[in-house]
C-alpha cells in the first residue's frame, strides 16, 4: 500500500489560518452572546450561537407545539386585555384564608 504525497503550498497555509482565526473570532463573538452566520460559496449555511441558545429554541418550539398552553396563554392575555385581574396579594391571602379562597 503506498500512500500518495500531498502538496500544500504556502498559499494553502495561509488560507487554513486565515479560516482558523476566523473561526476563532466567530466563537469569540458567540461568547460574547452574539450569533454569528456561516457562509460557503456565499450561502448561508450554519450559525454560531451562545452556548444555552439552542436550548432556549427547542423549549420555545416546545411551548409553541402544546396547542393547549397556547390556549391558556391567549385565554389569560385576553383576560388581561379585559381587565379581568386578580393581583397577587388578593391571590395569597384568599389561599390562605380557606374561607375566603371558597367565596
Amino acid at each position: 500500500m503506498s500512500e500518495q504525497p500531498v502538496s500544500v503550498s504556502a498559499d494553502d497555509l495561509h488560507a487554513a489560518s486565515e479560516q482558523a482565526a476566523a473561526w476563532e473570532q466567530a466563537v469569540r463573538r458567540a461568547e460574547g452572546g452574539e450569533t454569528v452566520a456561516v457562509l460557503a460559496h456565499g450561502r448561508h449555511v450554519a450559525d454560531v450561537v451562545p452556548s444555552g441558545e439552542i436550548e432556549r429554541l427547542r423549549e420555545t418550539i416546545e411551548v409553541l407545539s402544546d396547542n393547549d398552553l397556547l390556549r391558556d396563554l391567549h385565554a389569560g392575555l385576553d383576560d388581561l386585555r379585559a381587565g379581568r385581574l386578580v393581583a397577587a396579594e388578593d391571590v395569597t391571602q384568599r389561599v390562605s384564608t380557606p374561607a375566603t379562597f371558597l367565596a
